[in-house]
Order: C-alpha cells, then sequence, then structure tokens
C-alpha cells in the first residue's frame, strides 16, 4: 500500500474512486451519480492543492488501484489558520486493512509540517464504525449538527469531532 498526495495524471483514477465511495455507502456526502467532474475540472483541483500550503489531497494506492482519499483545507482567518478540515474515504473492500490508519498518520504529519495546531471532521452520528476508527485517531466529539444530513428521506445528526496535534 502507497500513501502520496495526488499528482497531475490522477484524475481518472481519483474520479472513479469517487463514484466508487458514493455508491457504496451512505456515509459520503454526495449521493451515487451526484458528483459531476470533468477530468479537466479534477486536474484544475489537484493543481491548487499541489500549489497550496494550507489544503493537501491524498491518495491509497494498492498497487495501481485507487483504493482510499483524505482531503484537507485550511481555515482561511487568521484566526483559524491552525485548523485543518478533513475528508476521507476507503472503499469497502479495503475497510479494516489500516489504510485509514494510515492516511491519518500521514495528514497528521503533513498539518504539522504546514503549521497546523487542529485537525478536524464531522462524521454522521449514525456511522459507529467511523465514529469508533476516529476516536481510537485520537478524535474527540466536540458537537452535535443536529438533522444536518437527510439520506433517503430521513434526517440524521452529524458530529464535530478533533484532536489537537
Amino acid at each position: 500500500m502507497e500513501i502520496r498526495e495526488a499528482i497531475l495524471g490522477d484524475e481518472k483514477n481519483l474520479i472513479d474512486l469517487f463514484d466508487i465511495l458514493d455508491a457504496e455507502t451512505n456515509f459520503m456526502l454526495m449521493e451515487e451519480g451526484e458528483r459531476k467532474v470533468s477530468i479537466e475540472y479534477q486536474a484544475k483541483l489537484i493543481e491548487i492543492f499541489l500549489k497550496s500550503n494550507s489544503e493537501v489531497l491524498l491518495v491509497a494506492l494498492e498497487g495501481e488501484k485507487f483504493v482510499g482519499f483524505l482531503g484537507g483545507k485550511g481555515g482561511e482567518a487568521n484566526r483559524e489558520r491552525h485548523t485543518l478540515h478533513i475528508a476521507m474515504g476507503v472503499i469497502m473492500s479495503h475497510w479494516r486493512k489500516r489504510i485509514g490508519s494510515e492516511l491519518i498518520r500521514f495528514v497528521s504529519s503533513w498539518a504539522m509540517n504546514h503549521s497546523f495546531h487542529r485537525i478536524e471532521l464531522s462524521v454522521l452520528e449514525s456511522n459507529f464504525r467511523a465514529r469508533s476508527f476516529y476516536q481510537d485517531s485520537g478524535f474527540v466529539v466536540e458537537g452535535v449538527r443536529r438533522d444536518s444530513m437527510k439520506v433517503n428521506g430521513q434526517f440524521f445528526n452529524e458530529l464535530y469531532m478533533a484532536k489537537l496535534i
């Protein structure tokens, strides 16, 4: 397994990965078929990440296959520049293979090297597997956004979690 920053040339593989993740689970932000990203647009996003000191896009590969990602974006205002907000996903066939742990380890190191002090994320309250994983990775629940997500016509709470680095 390899964890690295996304590079130009990864566009198609990233789009395919996001399509798989959106179809496999109801825990991602986007619904299946909702994400409409062209290869050209994905390339522009990768360029932005590569040029930025406050944004990062990581990919997890098994051989040539993209099996996970983690994206992070730093705060824009001076008072929150020390905070990196992340989102991640790993395809189901690769759960419990420590890919998520490696992505968190990599982004934590990246964040420290880029002067971040805090990493935060949100997770559906009903996503017990992810909540447990994040808690095991040092994140703590800091708040609840009630009925913030609507999945298949049903409202769900979202938890804010963070860890200090």
